[in-house]
C-alpha cells in the first residue's frame, strides 16, 4: 500500500531507473533520485509540487541556483527607488528563491534524514495554503478594526 502524503510533509524522491513512461510524462529523471523537500501542493492528477531542500542539490546545481538568486535579488533591488530601499526591513531584503519540482506522488518516499544527499537537520514545517489563508484572514481582521 502506498504511503499517503499531505501538504507540508517532508519527503524524498525515490531513486530508480527511468522508464519510457517517465520520458513521456516528464515527471521523473534520474538526477531527481534522492532529492528531499517539502510538499507544497498535491494535485488530483497524482502530481506533487515539491519545494526542494537546497542542501540536497548537487554542489554545481546548488551553486547555479545561488548565482541566480543573487542575480534576481540585485535586479529587484536595482528596480527600487532609494527611498523604497531604505524602508525595507532585513527580512524583506532577504530574497529567497525556491527550487520547486513537479513529480508523481508514486515517486515519493518518507524523508530519510540519514540519506547522504539530505540535510542533517529537518527543516521546519512549511506553511500550507490553509495556514497562509488563515493568517491572511487574521491580518485583514486586525486592519479592519
Amino acid at each position: 500500500m502506498a504511503t499517503k502524503f499531505h501538504e507540508g510533509d517532508r519527503v524524498q524522491v525515490a531513486t530508480r531507473d527511468v522508464t519510457a513512461e517517465d520520458t513521456k510524462s516528464q515527471l521523473y529523471y534520474a538526477h531527481f533520485g534522492g532529492l528531499s523537500g517539502t510538499i507544497q501542493k498535491i494535485y488530483t492528477s497524482g502530481e506533487v509540487a515539491l519545494e526542494l531542500d537546497l542542501a540536497s542539490l548537487a554542489p554545481d546545481v546548488a551553486q547555479r541556483h545561488e548565482d541566480m538568486r543573487v542575480q534576481m535579488q540585485n535586479k529587484w533591488l536595482d528596480s527600487l527607488s532609494e527611498e523604497a530601499k531604505t524602508r525595507l526591513t532585513d527580512a524583506e531584503r532577504d530574497f529567497k528563491l525556491r527550487y520547486n519540482l513537479l513529480v508523481a506522488q508514486t515517486d515519493l518516499e518518507t524523508f530519510d534524514p540519514t540519506a547522504k544527499k539530505h540535510i542533517e537537520e529537518a527543516a521546519p514545517r512549511r506553511l500550507t495554503s490553509e495556514d497562509l489563508a488563515a493568517r491572511e484572514a487574521e491580518e485583514l481582521a486586525k486592519r479592519l478594526k
